[in-house]
């Protein structure tokens, strides 16, 4: 319950302060964070807890285009669980500028997944594609929701895959 809350509380709070100027400023030359609280395999009878800790690698950055509005950006992440589960993962994302403030990035990476007391994915070896949905606050700042899904690609007999929702601020 109180992950919807959370959740729901923040993304008022985004829309909420639009007249905060903003701009989309060129990408810090070395990196930035993104962490991240929320509800990790949410529609499944045992849902948990879940923070993120993500770093993605700025100075490795590149456009398609010199004035392009997007960028692939290579990530490195952990996630841990409140039942004890632990994701490590590294793989690509990709910004989209919608406009000065509004940015989607949708990513894709594989990584290593040890569950402990948490749902049973099958097996060590996961794929994780995400969407995020973030606003710029400030020249460094961006805060927003993302949605990822994990999953084995049925590399094992047992497939059956988390979806998790995430209030994320990246720095």
């Amino acid at each position: 319950m109180w992950t919807k809350t959370a959740v729901w509380s923040a993304l008022v709070l985004t829309v909420a302060t639009g007249a905060v100027a903003a701009q989309a400023p060129e990408p810090p030359s070395g990196g930035e964070w993104s962490v991240g609280a929320g509800r990790f395999n949410f529609g499944h009878p045992r849902p948990s807890g879940g923070v993120g800790l993500e770093y993605r690698v700025r100075s490795w950055i590149w456009r398609p285009r010199a004035s392009a509005r997007s960028a692939v950006v290579p990530a490195f992440g952990l996630i841990a669980t409140s039942k004890d589960a632990l994701f490590a993962y590294a793989g690509l994302r990709a910004d989209f500028d919608v406009t000065q403030r509004w940015r989607l990035t949708p990513g894709f990476s594989i990584g290593a997944y040890d569950r402990s007391g948490d749902i049973d994915l099958g097996g060590p070896l996961e794929f994780r594609s995400s969407l995020d949905v973030s606003r710029a606050f400030g020249e460094r700042t961006r805060m927003g929701l993302t949605l990822y899904h994990i999953s084995n690609a049925r590399l094992y007999n047992r497939n059956p895959g988390v979806n998790a929702l995430a209030f994320v601020q990246v720095f």
